[in-house]
């Protein structure tokens, strides 16, 4: 049993959409569309964008079902959000997923 946070609702929002965005600037990596983000892309190795597609999927998941498999904690949403902007997320993403690990953390304290 996890710990339920008061401001779980913002959280929960926040978490979707850094992961629709990380998700959304993922696809833009892998079909190299430069002329969408700029000069943000440039090369990159479809690897690393399926691999952040991935992550992206699990942080969508994380808040739509918390605690099935992955805990809907603060810690694990600092890691992904990390992870995003590691694998072309996108930092405006990364963004949202620490500010929703931050509300976590100040809930916690």
């Amino acid at each position: 049993m996890t710990k339920k946070y008061k401001n779980e609702g913002l959280m929960k929002f926040l978490t979707i959409i850094g992961g629709l965005v990380a998700l959304a600037s993922q696809i833009f990596a892998i079909f190299d569309f430069q002329w969408i983000l700029g000069r943000y892309v440039g090369y990159y190795d479809p690897v690393y964008a399926i691999i952040g597609i991935i992550i992206s999927v699990i942080t969508i998941y994380t808040a739509i079902n918390p605690d099935n498999p992955f805990p809907f904690h603060w810690l694990f949403l600092f890691v992904l959000g990390v992870l995003i902007i590691i694998f072309a997320g996108g930092v405006i993403a990364c963004a949202l997923l620490i500010i929703a690990a931050l509300i976590g953390l100040i809930e916690a304290l």
